[in-house]
């Protein structure tokens, strides 16, 4: 018999990010029927904002059964709290409570667990027993898969990758590999190359996306830029090494494209910082679900949740 939409139940996962909010909706198959971006208005609440992308999908997609919502930040999972977020508006909140409209709403998941999730299952990890997610986009966070399950520690906050330190000035990650970090150390270092095709740009307009074309091109300080960021995240990659021995490392965010500057100084890194057999049984490799792996790690998620109810 010919499946019919009703036959087929769908999650639905939202990620949060600093500027926008992302979705995805999943069948029992993972085939992704939908996905969507939109932009964050600062002057509106974000949980308003959250409800109506939430039922808008909802309204246009026959049988979502579950929702699972991605949080960049610390979630409590004892208190259903978004303990800490870069986002403003987020850190504090209630949020199981402030979208108790959306009755199908199971899941509150910090994003970078809930993109190692998804990359576990439907990117770049299937196969792998064992999995650590680094995102490098508004932040630096990482995400663990230990046995095929999301390992979050005693309280749920494991995964800070962001906060490990890289330097003896005591520099931590987040403060030299984040977009934002990347994009103030170009701006403060470009007027030093005029060779650079970036020096044509005024200071305050060059963006991540400007830097990561020029170096794409070939240009040699933002390859730089970028070299020295991978060092660094090369180094704390090769202590989840030395410590985890996981199968498969997947580095993703927006500072990351295949093929580039920032991976090959993370993997030149990481082997240079690792024990040799540990580095050797480790897969460094870039994501394959790309912006949308959060969200939809979110729906994963849910429907995971939806099926132990």
């Amino acid at each position: 018999m010919a499946e019919t939409q009703n036959d087929s139940p769908r999650s639905l996962g939202i990620a949060i990010s600093a500027g926008h909010l992302r979705s995805v909706v999943l069948k029992s198959d993972d085939t992704v029927t939908s996905s969507r971006s939109v932009d964050l208005d600062a002057d509106q609440p974000i949980r308003a904002q959250i409800a109506e992308l939430a039922r808008n999908v909802i309204n246009t997609e026959d049988s979502v059964s579950g929702v699972g919502i991605a949080v960049p930040g610390l979630v409590d999972l004892e208190e259903k709290r978004v303990a800490e977020s870069r986002v403003h508006g987020l850190g504090g909140l209630d949020l199981k409570a402030e979208l108790s409209e959306i009755r199908e709403l199971t899941v509150i998941e910090n994003d970078a667990n809930a993109a190692a999730f998804a990359e576990h299952r439907m990117g770049a990890g299937p196969g792998s027993k064992d999995l650590f997610y680094v995102s490098l986009s508004d932040g630096v966070g990482s995400g663990l898969i230990f046995d095929g399950n999301i390992w979050r520690g005693s309280k749920g906050f494991a995964g800070e990758f962001g906060s490990i330190v890289v330097d003896e000035e005591g520099t931590r990650l987040e403060e030299v590999a984040s977009g934002p970090a990347i994009v103030r150390r170009t701006r403060s270092r470009f007027h030093q190359d005029s060779t650079s095709v970036l020096s044509k740009l005024n200071e305050e307009d060059i963006k991540l996306d400007d830097i990561l074309n020029a170096a794409a091109k070939g240009d040699d300080f933002a390859r730089l830029m970028l070299e020295r960021t991978g060092t660094a995240v090369g180094f704390a990659v090769a202590v989840a090494i030395n410590l985890l021995n996981v199968e498969r490392i997947v580095i993703g965010g927006d500072a990351v494209q295949p093929e580039s500057v920032i991976l090959d100084a993370i993997i030149r890194r990481a082997r240079e910082c690792s024990a040799p057999r540990l580095f050797e049984s480790t897969a460094i490799v870039v994501s394959q679900l790309d912006e949308y792996a959060a969200a939809t790690g979110a729906a994963l998620l849910a429907r995971v949740s939806e099926a132990r109810t």
